[in-house]
């Protein structure tokens, strides 16, 4: 390998694969961080399941010894514009970069903010990292999916797949990661908001035919979008969607309601509302994506309201 992994974003998503990348890679591995979360990281020391978890962190790039080759990014969406105006500072142009939030908007921002470098997609789905005390837990890693839609990035993708796969994460190359990526995000279309209103859980769900009845209407419209975009989502993939949620014999919150009951930031724009304001653009009648993306944004906006007066 010749130059650093790296990993901005140090939280559900990233905190597995951090942990899995530092203990294989070691000083090959490192965080990257922007100076305004830099004491988050620094301040003290910060334990994953119980280890120390010591890699490290890189806020400048006067502080490298080697170039960058791959990075992964796992900071929430809503975080992405001013990420990208710190990487600027960090990368060059033969930075692979591997974007792994929810949705599609990452993506789409990354390639244009960064047009000479090859931009992987993926996504993550299944970790359950919590935050504790000294620092954070997880029993699960939960599953990467990687691939390219550029033929010629391809090779990069299996590149990049392989090294997390090296690392010990679950981790799948998708030849049509596109179709992949939407049909995840149909999953956090439906699931995510619904969870995040209602405040059940996985294991929850499958006692629910109301619910579920919801997720299957909420998908449907879903697939009427991504169908005018090219994607070949169908009602297989639907019911694909019901039977992961139904697997699940553990408690498990998705990240929304996660976000909901710790009254932080949701992605809700990211997900329910970037599809409801793509459905409006191609005429597409999606009541159930509309009703869910503004149940969200109210209760979010409530408590962040009151979190500001308090």
């Amino acid at each position: 390998m010749d130059g650093y992994i790296a990993l901005i974003g140090l939280g559900a998503v990233g905190v597995p694969i951090a942990n899995l990348l530092f203990k294989k890679y070691n000083k090959d591995f490192i965080l990257l961080s922007s100076k305004d979360f830099l004491y988050t990281l620094t301040d003290k020391d910060i334990y994953i399941n119980n280890e120390l978890f010591q890699p490290e962190v890189i806020s400048e790039k006067s502080q490298l010894i080697k170039k960058i080759s791959l990075l992964i990014v796992t900071v929430k969406n809503y975080h992405i514009i001013s990420t990208c105006d710190f990487l600027k500072t960090m990368i060059d142009d033969n930075t692979v970069i591997l974007p792994l939030q929810n949705g599609v908007y990452s993506f789409d921002y990354f390639k244009k903010m960064f047009p000479n470098n090859v931009i992987l997609e993926g996504f993550a789905k299944g970790p359950n990292t919590i935050i504790t005390r000294n620092g954070f837990e997880y029993q699960r890693t939960g599953e990467l999916h990687i691939g390219a839609t550029n033929e010629a990035n391809k090779q990069s993708a299996k590149d990049a797949w392989q090294l997390l796969d090296n690392a010990g994460m679950q981790c799948y190359y998708d030849d049509d990661i596109r179709r992949e990526v939407w049909k995840k995000l149909m999953l956090n279309v439906a699931g995510n908001a619904i969870t995040a209103i209602t405040e059940i859980d996985y294991c929850d769900f499958k006692n629910s035919p109301e619910v579920q009845e919801l997720c299957r209407r909420t998908m449907r419209e879903y697939i009427l979008v991504a169908n005018k975009n090219g994607i070949d989502l169908n009602d297989r993939d639907i019911e694909d969607v019901i039977n992961y949620y139904l697997s699940f014999r553990v408690s498990k919150h998705t990240s929304m309601l996660e976000d909901v009951l710790h009254k932080r930031k949701t992605e809700n724009e990211y997900i329910a509302g970037y599809i409801s304001r793509l459905a409006a653009e191609m005429g597409i009648y999606t009541p159930n994506i509309d009703m869910l993306y503004n149940l969200v944004k109210i209760k979010e906006t409530v408590y962040l309201k009151g979190k500001a007066n308090g």
